[in-house]
């Protein structure tokens, strides 16, 4: 499978996906938006969760075609619709399909909806930090910063050439 990602005008991603979904073949492409879990709690318990875009603007397709099938197929959707820009690439307007590395990690990184879910940690002598359970587990390398009032982490995903630094949800239970 190859993953294809289209830039949108902000806030028109979830406009820009049911177009797609409508407009091509739901057999060969399934158009989706990576999403991030984001929890608030009080002291004692979860009080809401809510989904938001892990890449703010981007719209993914996955598809069995190749970058020429895929550009026929799309071309007049893409170019008659002012909600989406372009489609990424990587330098070379024919370089279009994600990277198979990269396609992994959000992979594994995320749930069968295509969600990074929310994680929970333990910091171990001051600066090394271990995912007890959630989307993070096995992915401490790419944190960068931790904020344990906010119970978020940022992290760094290489996306179509550029590293791109992601908000996501992280818990730290316990400081040893």
């Amino acid at each position: 499978m190859f993953w294809y990602v289209l830039f949108t005008m902000t806030g028109r991603e979830e406009k820009v996906k049911q177009l797609l979904v409508n407009q091509l073949d739901k057999n060969i492409y399934k158009p989706f938006i990576p999403m991030l879990e984001t929890v608030f709690k009080n002291s004692k318990r979860i009080i809401k969760k809510e989904l938001k875009p892990m890449f703010p603007s981007y719209v993914f397709i996955e598809s069995s075609t190749t970058y020429s099938e895929f550009t026929k197929d799309t071309r007049n959707i893409i170019y008659g619709s002012a909600d989406i820009i372009r489609i990424l690439n990587y330098g070379d307007p024919d370089d279009i399909a994600m990277r198979e590395r990269e396609r992994n990690t959000l992979l594994k990184l995320c749930n069968g909806d295509y969600c990074v879910e929310s994680s929970s940690g333990i910091i171990v002598g001051g600066d090394c930090i271990y995912i007890k359970e959630g989307s993070l587990k096995g992915f401490e390398s790419i944190i960068r910063k931790i904020d344990r009032h906010k119970r978020q982490a940022v992290i760094e995903l290489d996306i179509m050439g550029d590293i791109r630094p992601v908000t996501v949800a992280l818990e730290i239970v316990e400081k040893i």
